[in-house]
């Protein structure tokens, strides 16, 4: 029996958003696992509030600021790692990146630290950037392998670097309650039989979405979860003279009935890491059209559970669409398919992965 860790989860983010689902499962999950788990993000954020109360996750308040060069904070973090022998910091975020590389290398921070990267790198510090992370950084974790490559080409060694997918704990969508989904189904006015096009995102090219509707003949409804009305979307509607009725569903805490009203989900984004709503979607037996984008061909296979389409080609996401509305037989095989390829991203991959990446690190053993 290995010997547990003393592990620190550290963001200055952790509001709504896969990212903050992702790291509510794996902080629990290293907890459940045996070892001394530590969660250092914002008293406000809806991590602390997830975790307050917690038996095993022990939480760190942190007023994080703005500023990624704010020394005091720097120097805060290493005497936390200090106070509690910490060995490994699990940074996930920009601006504990930046803090805990300064707590390592100004303040002499003896654990080791690990950055999860969640989105293809896009910052303009090119090859002088990564190699600042490199040196900064005893390894990086992508969420998938788009983001990972990202990385070693703007110039971090590649021995720095490993993929671990983002998970589902998939149990959860074995079995959605159906009294919730009448719920969901009656606050959201959307009847039985309604044709219903979902997407589960913050604003991510829902633009899009509409201009791929025109000329869509089969009467249909957006669904669009995690926006509220949108003034320029619903001008742009008018604009391209849409027949299709659009529902803004806003954030809800309780998503997963959502996706059983669902008939297709798409996600238009133009940037991703390692998308959870397109795993959600599979888990629940949908077929998925989202872009090419970071690590989405990683999850959604082309003609085989779905459909991939390039950033902003508004006619290939219109052909997709217009196929599997005409085509109930093959939404039902493509909705199969996905529950099958899910199973793949269960999120005990993902802790024990990740459990092995910090052990590897601190054995100073490369993981590939």
């Amino acid at each position: 029996m290995s010997l547990p860790l003393r592990i620190m989860q550290m963001t200055h983010q952790g509001d709504f958003g896969g990212s903050t689902n992702s790291i509510t499962y794996l902080t629990g999950g290293l907890a459940d696992r045996g070892h001394e788990v530590w969660l250092c993000c914002r008293r406000e954020s809806l991590l602390y509030e997830r975790f307050s109360g917690h038996d095993r996750v022990q939480l760190i308040p942190f007023e994080f600021g703005r500023s990624p060069l704010a020394l005091s904070r720097s120097l805060a973090i290493a005497r936390l790692a200090k106070e509690r022998s910490i060995e490994i910091i699990n940074s996930h975020a920009s601006v504990d990146r930046h803090l805990t590389i300064m707590a390592r290398r100004l303040f002499g921070g003896r654990f080791r630290l690990i950055h999860t990267r969640r989105n293809v790198p896009l910052s303009s510090g090119g090859r002088l950037q990564g190699q600042y992370y490199g040196f900064g950084t005893d390894r990086v974790i992508g969420v998938s392998a788009a983001v990972a490559d990202g990385m070693i080409r703007g110039g971090l060694p590649s021995e720095r670097v490993s993929v671990v997918h983002n998970g589902l704990p998939l149990e959860r969508y074995d079995e959605v309650p159906n009294q919730k989904v009448a719920e969901a189904r009656e606050s959201l006015g959307i009847g039985e039989r309604e044709i219903v096009i979902g997407v589960v995102a913050r604003r991510k090219s829902q633009a899009e979405l509409l201009r791929a509707m025109k000329g869509i003949d089969q009467e249909a409804t957006l669904l669009f979860l995690g926006i509220d009305r949108d003034d320029d979307l619903e001008a742009l509607r008018g604009e391209l003279g849409l027949p299709h009725r659009v529902i803004y569903g806003g954030f809800r805490p309780d998503i997963l009935p959502c996706y059983k009203l669902l008939t297709i989900y798409i996600l238009p984004s133009i940037i991703e890491g390692f998308s959870l709503s397109i795993l959600e979607a599979m888990a629940l037996g949908l077929p998925v059209i989202c872009t090419r984008a970071g690590g989405n061909p990683e999850a959604v296979e082309h003609g085989d559970n779905g459909f991939l389409f390039d950033p902003g080609d508004t006619e290939g996401l219109h052909r997709a669409i217009d196929q599997l509305l005409k085509d109930p037989d093959l939404r039902i095989r493509m909705g199969a398919r996905s529950a099958e390829i899910v199973r793949r991203f269960h999120v005990n991959e993902t802790i024990r992965k990740t459990e092995e990446v910090y052990r590897s690190t601190l054995n100073g053993r490369r993981h590939s």
